[in-house]
């Protein structure tokens, strides 16, 4: 989701800013399934308006698990509406390990990206790679910048997808590593000296 500018207002015809605009959806999440599209404009769930992503996030996180919320969404100038279950995120197995070998991430916890831990951190899971979930104090990872919620995308130019592919793309020593992450939406590429 995604606030509702004045300028995004004004391109959909709204007499002011509001709304939740649907910017992504993970393919086969209840919303992908229930046909909400990229790019509709969530006005309103179970009959209360939706001023911005966080009166969604909010009417949604009250709501109990096993039944349906009603979503109405603008869509090419029309009101839909939606019926979405509400399921829990999938969760899959974390892989969640101390990575211990020399490298920048050396003391940071990592674990397989899943829908569930998406989810808790409130990150994009339709991105790919292996995400921080702590850091120890001290370690290389802390004082080379690395944060929870960080996204591993690659190293030394080798995609991160999996856990099994960082493990391979850290025991390779090296002298200098290049490393990818996904923070807030926007991807940081740095060169570290190894």
């Amino acid at each position: 989701m995604q606030p509702v500018t004045p300028e995004i207002a004004e391109s959909l015809s709204l007499k002011r800013p509001v709304g939740a605009l649907v910017n992504t959806i993970s393919p086969r999440s209840p919303a992908a399934r229930s046909g909400l599209r990229t790019g509709d404009l969530i006005i309103e769930v179970d009959g209360q308006p939706i001023d911005d992503p966080n009166a969604f996030d909010y009417r949604f996180a009250t709501k109990p698990l096993g039944g349906e919320a009603r979503v109405a969404v603008m869509r090419g100038g029309r009101e839909v509406k939606i019926g979405i279950p509400l399921e829990m995120a999938p969760e899959t197995p974390r892989e969640e390990t101390v990575i211990k070998v020399r490298s920048p991430l050396l003391g940071a916890r990592v674990a397989s990206l899943s829908p569930a831990l998406a989810e808790e951190l409130r990150l994009d899971y339709s991105t790919e790679g292996v995400v921080v979930t702590d850091v120890e104090n001290g370690s290389a990872s802390q004082s080379f910048g690395f944060q929870r919620g960080d996204i591993v995308v690659s190293v030394n130019s080798a995609r991160i997808a999996t856990m099994e592919d960082l493990l391979r793309a850290i025991s390779q020593p090296v002298r200098l590593w290049r490393l990818t992450i996904q923070r807030g939406g926007q991807e940081i590429s740095a060169v570290f000296g190894g």
